[in-house]
């Protein structure tokens, strides 16, 4: 076969098969599938962000792109999007953040990223700060927290970013716990633990262990 035929034929299948990814309506776009959220509020606040994917032309598609924008949603931790070209459809994956506390009308993740709530209420932990900045700080504190210890924390209280307490659920009513700076972690919620379990402290209301080398019980 001479080589100008192989060409031309060459041509004619990389145009026909341009043609069919590109604007044939064979490999259109017609469902959109999504994994990780049923919620009718985040699928919305995710289709507004990417637009309406039904329609389009599966290879004008960019899945990078698309993920990255969708990445972009405040309460969004991660986001994969694939193409499937025999269903003629996208797949798109969500991982929504995981509250573990109240920031104001917001919540806080385990990775202290603040987070509008959108599509989801759950009962969580109260943080309370003067500021954003300061409320900043006292989530990374309360994510830093072990999670059995989290897991008492009614609400967490910031003065400023040095001067922290905690209203912490005991077996009959609510203590204050004084905890000073975000340093020392580990061994406050020692004390404190070492604290709470004699007998002669079963009637206190309020541990500090801002200091933990010398608390005070009151």
């Amino acid at each position: 076969m001479p080589r100008i035929i192989k060409i031309l034929i060459a041509s004619i299948l990389i145009a026909g098969l341009t043609y069919l990814l590109g604007w044939s309506p064979v490999f259109t776009t017609k469902k959109v599938q999504y994994i990780g959220i049923t919620d009718a509020t985040q699928i919305s606040a995710v289709e507004k962000e990417i637009g309406n994917l039904v329609g389009i032309k599966l290879a004008r598609i960019e899945p990078r792109q698309i993920a990255n924008a969708i990445k972009d949603i405040s309460w969004v931790a991660q986001a994969d999007v694939s193409r499937n070209w025999l269903k003629n459809s996208v797949v798109i994956s969500v991982n929504p953040r995981i509250p573990i506390g109240a920031f104001g009308s917001r919540y806080i993740d385990s990775t202290g990223v603040i987070f509008e709530p959108v599509g989801i209420r759950v009962d969580v932990p109260v943080v309370i700060a003067p500021n954003s900045e300061v409320g900043l700080a006292a989530a990374e504190l309360f994510a830093a927290l072990p999670q059995d210890f989290r897991q008492g924390v009614v609400s967490l209280t910031a003065r400023n970013d040095g001067d922290f307490s905690m209203a912490i659920q005991g077996i009959e009513k609510v203590l204050t716990l004084r905890f000073g700076s975000a340093d020392e972690i580990e061994v406050k919620i020692k004390v404190f633990k070492a604290l709470m379990a004699l007998e002669e402290n079963k009637n206190i209301s309020t541990i500090d262990v801002s200091a933990p080398h010398a608390p005070i019980v009151k």
